[in-house]
């Protein structure tokens, strides 16, 4: 298997970890004691992991609205370490938006005893939640204790999950729908990278 394979596998679960909430029902939360909700959910958070440039914007808006310093050091810091062009995971452009299979990556993790994906039926839909076991937490620690190189992706994890407020899966997609480059890409082309309009709003900011 693809050490990429690995490296999203690893990538997700700490979105998981780090986006999920105490498992309430009585039935699972013994061998899954967490749970997160909403598999649109994870694919809009992912998106700004894999897009930094993106990440970058959206922490200006809110720095705009908030006059949080740490937002905007956060959006330099991005510019500052180069990661549009060094941490960048470019995704297609599906109907709904960016959008990329995770069978996979959820087949590596549930393999491993990590992740139960869970179907919730209802007449209008059909979510797809995500149990997480304990051992999936104390992994997601480890992997940063044992691997220094998963940090990055850790950390990652937690601003981005600041940066979404606990919106659900629909408003996230929303907010990133409006980035005109994210909206109006080709159904299955690359969303392309807002990289260079971000750091001319970041220098205008600083200015």
């Amino acid at each position: 298997m693809a050490n990429t394979e690995y490296r999203d596998a690893v990538r997700i679960l700490f979105l998981l970890v780090e986006g999920s909430i105490e498992n309430a029902e009585t039935a699972t939360s013994a061998p899954y004691p967490r749970r997160f909700e909403g598999e649109t959910r994870l694919q809009a958070l992912d998106f700004w992991v894999r897009y930094p440039d993106y990440l970058a914007d959206e922490l200006l808006a809110q720095y705009l609205q908030t006059q949080d310093k740490a937002r905007l050091d956060a959006a330099r810091a991005i510019f500052e370490d180069d990661e549009p062009s060094e941490k960048s995971i470019p995704m297609l452009r599906r109907y709904f938006g960016a959008y990329e299979p995770l069978d996979t990556v959820l087949s590596i993790l549930a393999v491993a005893g990590l992740v139960r994906p869970v179907t919730i039926h209802h007449p209008t839909a059909h979510p797809r939640h995500f149990l997480l076991s304990q051992a999936g937490v104390d992994i997601a620690k480890q992997i940063v204790e044992d691997h220094s190189i998963f940090a990055w992706y850790a950390n990652r994890a937690k601003l981005v999950l600041e940066v979404a407020k606990g919106r659900g899966g629909a408003a996230l997609k929303e907010r990133q729908h409006q980035q005109k480059e994210y909206h109006e890409a080709h159904l299955n082309d690359l969303i392309p990278t807002i990289a260079e309009r971000v750091l001319a709003r970041l220098e205008e900011i600083e200015a």
